[in-house]
């Protein structure tokens, strides 16, 4: 339809949202106690392989040793140095890596399709036999505390593990980041002695995304990885929940000379497991989770406090936390976090719009969509759900449960998970400058340093 110049042209229909079929999903507990979750995404001839291995309460609160294990792990096997094993995966057309998320140590190897077997092979030798060579070893220790050093610079980092210990108390969640001085105290022999420790099958997940039929999948991790699944031995003890929040009042941890405050607000969140689980991520997404969001609009467009402030739910095995987050400077500290208040607030006791709802289930779905679009994107949301103790075939029930939420389910959702009266606020800052506005709103506290 044409229209005349200087008019605009209506609005298009947005299409009704687009069901996503369930695909052949190889879900089961091996006699190891490995945890296998398969599936067959045909899109492109490669693979996806993802290991991802829950440490114990004693592990998460004394990181600094998985820390180094998963920068020395690929540092060379019984039959690969780190150059012979990183050129044996190139030659399969992809690549090996480790992390340390949290409270889960992750291998994540790719290549092509056709050469799964082998990449299982090569998965299992360094499994069984990573040597940790001393050198290797030094020099990622270092490598590492020297990236700590600089972590640990940024106010962000400082505010984040002061909000864990505010969040979490004495829950292992509230251990901080491994200082330099732990790190370079780990040497090779403790990682070798560590290994085998982390590296159990027994409650460990393996994620398995490609052009390869989901049976095939099942055989191959019996077979290939027979001697590492043979070591398997007692499994890691679930970690306590997450002690409950308590709420109230205003942390303040002093930060002399810095322009800007970090703002931090939060507390328990529904699992994803949860009933009123889309929901929440519903109302989360109209306060703060996405770039239209009211947080964005309050904070950035009508009073340009700061740039992009923001909401996001973490879902961990011992429980999920809603966090809101912000930088604004010192001057409008104490401004931001009524703002902040008030927005949360607003939804708690009033609720979202209908507009509003829809916008943020287009947008909760068509991000959905995109994420797991890809092979890596599948595998690592399949990955993000199982270590947080949630059914693998949740990934695929996502759309059709936030296409169910009501207006009431979010309102309700907002009113019990959102209200500022049931949330802990921690503030990083320049005290001098910003401590005697926030009395003015709420009790202060400054704990010592």
């Amino acid at each position: 339809m044409r229209t005349r110049p200087g008019t605009l042209e209506p609005r298009p229909a947005v299409r009704a949202v687009r069901r996503v079929a369930m695909p052949r999903l190889l879900d089961e507990t091996l006699t190891s106690g490995l945890h296998l979750v398969a599936v067959r995404r045909p899109s492109v001839p490669m693979v996806e392989v993802r290991l991802c291995v829950p440490l114990g309460a004693g592990l998460v609160r004394h990181a600094a040793g998985p820390l180094v294990l998963t920068g020395a792990v690929t540092a060379g096997t019984a039959h690969h140095d780190r150059a012979g094993l990183a050129d044996a995966f190139e030659r399969l057309g992809g690549a090996l890596d480790a992390a340390l998320d949290d409270d889960v140590v992750s291998l994540h190897a790719f290549g092509l399709a056709t050469a799964l077997p082998t990449l299982l092979d090569l998965m299992n030798e360094v499994l069984t036999s990573a040597t940790y060579p001393a050198e290797e070893v030094r020099a990622e220790r270092d490598r590492t505390a020297d990236e700590v050093i600089m972590d640990l610079s940024r106010p962000e980092s400082q505010a984040s593990e002061a909000f864990r210990v505010r969040l979490y108390g004495h829950h292992p969640y509230a251990t901080p980041t491994p200082r330099p001085d732990a790190l370079r105290r780990v040497g090779a022999a403790s990682l070798r002695a560590m290994h085998a420790r982390i590296f159990n099958p027994r409650g460990a997940h393996l994620i398995v995304v490609g052009d390869v039929a989901t049976a095939r999948v099942a055989r191959l991790v019996e077979e290939r990885l027979g001697p590492w699944l043979a070591s398997a031995s007692v499994g890691v003890a679930p970690l306590a929940p997450l002690p409950p929040v308590v709420p109230g009042g205003i942390e303040l941890h002093d930060r002399p000379g810095a322009l800007q405050s970090n703002v931090l607000v939060g507390g328990a969140a529904p699992r994803r497991t949860d009933p009123q689980w889309p929901a929440t991520a519903l109302a989360n997404l109209v306060v703060g989770g996405m770039f239209t969001s009211r947080l964005v609009e309050n904070l950035r467009e009508r009073h340009g406090y700061t740039y992009s402030p923001h909401s996001d739910v973490h879902h961990a095995r011992p429980g999920s936390t809603v966090i809101v987050a912000a930088e604004v400077g010192s001057a409008v500290t104490a401004a931001s976090l009524v703002e902040i208040r008030y927005e949360l607030g607003r939804a708690a006791s009033l609720g979202v719009s209908d507009e509003e709802l829809e916008g943020a289930r287009r947008y909760a779905i068509g991000s959905y969509l995109i994420r797991t679009s890809t092979q890596r994107g599948l595998a690592a949301t399949l990955a993000a759900y199982v270590t947080s103790d949630t059914p693998a075939s949740l990934v695929f029930e996502h759309p059709s449960r936030i296409a169910r939420a009501t207006l009431d389910d979010v309102n309700t959702a907002a009113r019990e998970h959102l209200g500022p009266g049931s949330l802990a606020t921690v503030i990083v800052g320049d005290a001098s400058l910003v401590e005697p506005t926030l009395r003015a709103l709420d009790q202060v506290t400054t704990p010592s340093p």
